[in-house]
């Protein structure tokens, strides 16, 4: 049986909580955090009306962050992609010099592949999410 939440095309904010089954937009950046191994701010961009229209995204290199702004209707995957050309323009991530956990190569990934990362990494935010409940 195929996962589709993450290829289904989502029209707005709540409709992507709802459908990847998060309470939070946070649990949407832990998840591009564990799939990428490194740190990623994802904020709602609001308009005049104060519609979510898109998701700002910054990715941290080692030297430089990029930022860049995803339009609703997205899907997970569709995101995912494009976060995976800006962490390819950053390079390997490190810490103090020391290197970061081995990350995958998203951009090379067949959608299936990517699928079963973002099915993985969605179990890591769970996980999280219940160990801090827990405390």
């Amino acid at each position: 049986m195929t996962d589709s939440r993450f290829e289904r095309v989502f029209e707005d904010i709540d409709d992507l909580l709802a459908g990847v089954d998060v309470d939070e937009i946070g649990d949407i950046e832990t998840l591009l955090m564990v799939l990428f191994a490194r740190p990623v701010v994802l904020n709602e961009v609001w308009d005049d009306e104060g519609v979510t229209p898109s998701l700002e995204v910054i990715i941290q290199g080692n030297d430089e962050a990029i930022g860049s702004v995803h339009a609703f209707p997205l899907s997970v995957i569709e995101l995912t992609r494009s976060c995976a050309e800006t962490v390819d323009e950053l390079g390997p991530y490190t810490r103090d010099g020391v290197a970061a956990e081995e990350s995958i190569d998203v951009s090379a990934m067949t959608d299936g592949h990517l699928i079963t990362a973002l099915q993985q990494a969605l179990g890591k935010v769970r996980l999280f999410n219940m160990l801090d409940d827990g405390e």
